[in-house]
């Protein structure tokens, strides 16, 4: 592995690593406020929803994708376009299923 790989990584790392930690605090329970849809609710319909359970659903969904690409940068800077698609796929189908999953689910509804 190459020099120029190497810091490609780290910088990956680096660029990644706040997306990591709000997975992190989404999985604890906490940061309702920065789910998209959720915050701009009435308190009427914010009602409805199990908030500990969301977070801890879209945390999960956000430390998935991350992983995903995380793999698709490690396929760039490697020079391998396997990896690097398989990451993209797998960061669509994550994506798409989780927000189907959360938004469907009567495990995050009260």
């Amino acid at each position: 592995m190459s020099g120029e790989q190497i810091a490609g990584l780290l910088l990956s790392g680096v660029i990644m690593a706040p997306v990591w930690i709000l997975g992190a605090v989404l999985c604890c329970g906490r940061g309702a406020g920065l789910i998209a849809g959720y915050n701009t609710a009435s308190a009427g319909k914010r009602e409805r929803w199990n908030e500990k359970a969301l977070c801890r659903g879209t945390g999960t969904l956000v430390l998935a994708i991350t992983a995903c690409i995380e793999l698709s940068f490690a396929g760039a800077v490697l020079g391998r376009m396997p990896l690097l698609w398989t990451g993209l796929a797998l960061a669509a189908a994550a994506a798409v299923g989780g927000v189907v999953y959360l938004n469907t689910s009567r495990r995050f509804k009260k």
